[in-house]
């Protein structure tokens, strides 16, 4: 009992100098005393160097686990580099195999390579959104080694053929255009057909087969046939049927078009050259007046 009594006087005494010196801190700091402040200010500058000595160690031992962290990201960045390369050099030589094997059997069965090869790339400098002609107009001419008749490509495949030269520029009649002909196959069915173009977005397929059974999304490709366009240039892929007729959708956007190739025509040039063809009539420069070109005769 007495130790209970003793124990309860000790800690009202405890609380009591506890609240005691909560007021005498508010009542000096309501004065604002100059010499407090100095103390303060002292106190200050003397604990922040050790603040800063004792807080050190947590830096460098945080700026260490970083480290950590970096150089473990830095080890599975450097392990998933090299099993891409590993892969990498395997698939270059499965296409080195490929390579030579395709090489092999090509001179095996005695192909031809085609011999037509891009001689000049420009800007697209207009296009032409008429009704009754889509063509556009590329920033080279005769001086580049451009000629009549042509292919025209993009990195996605046909855009047209140069139909005009003039000295800097040509003139280049679209796949879309309805004069636009051009002999095709179906790269999955292997059926032959011509596709024309309609002056409008899309080109359709003509003379196909009535037993070719086109699919949708299918891709075609010039066949070679005529010797105006090269083979297995991308024209279009199919995207619809209607009334019977197949529908091409061109891959390049002529609208979108900054830049084309040119590829020059071997078989074209063959077959000027070739004495089995009936010449060209050169243009006569002279008025064609009824009645008295017979006279000059």
């Amino acid at each position: 009992m007495f130790f209970e009594k003793s124990k309860f006087y000790k800690n009202k005494f405890f609380n009591s100098l506890l609240v005691f010196t909560c007021l005498l801190l508010i009542f000096v700091g309501k004065f604002d005393l100059i010499a407090f402040r100095n103390i303060s200010a002292f106190l200050t500058d003397f604990l922040s160097p050790i603040s800063s000595l004792v807080s050190k160690p947590a830096l460098e031992l945080e700026n260490v686990i970083k480290d950590v962290k970096s150089a473990t990201f830095l080890r599975d960045e450097n392990l998933k580099l090299k099993n891409e390369n590993r892969r990498l050099k395997i698939i270059e030589t499965r296409l080195g195999n490929t390579e030579s094997e395709l090489i092999e059997l090509k001179k095996l069965l005695n192909f031809k390579i085609n011999r037509n090869k891009i001689i000049f790339t420009g800007r697209v400098l207009n296009i032409s959104g008429g009704t009754f002609a889509k063509t556009m107009v590329v920033n080279g001419g005769s001086s580049d080694g451009i000629k009549r008749g042509q292919p025209v490509i993009s990195s996605l495949g046909l855009v047209g053929s140069i139909i005009s030269v003039g000295p800097s520029s040509s003139r280049v009649l679209l796949t879309i255009d309805i004069n636009s002909m051009i002999p095709s196959y179906l790269t999955q069915s292997g059926w032959p057909a011509i596709a024309q173009g309609e002056n409008g977005k899309f080109l359709k397929l003509r003379f196909l087969s009535s037993e070719a059974k086109p699919i949708i999304g299918e891709i075609v490709e010039t066949s070679g046939h005529g010797g105006v366009f090269p083979s297995g240039i991308n024209v279009g892929k199919i995207i619809s049927l209607s009334n019977g007729n197949y529908y091409l959708q061109p891959l390049p956007n002529p609208q979108k078009l900054r830049f084309v190739s040119i590829l020059s025509n071997v078989n074209l040039d063959k077959r000027k050259k070739s004495i089995g063809f009936a010449p060209l009539q050169e243009n006569e420069n002279k008025i064609n007046l009824k009645g008295f070109n017979k006279l000059n005769n």
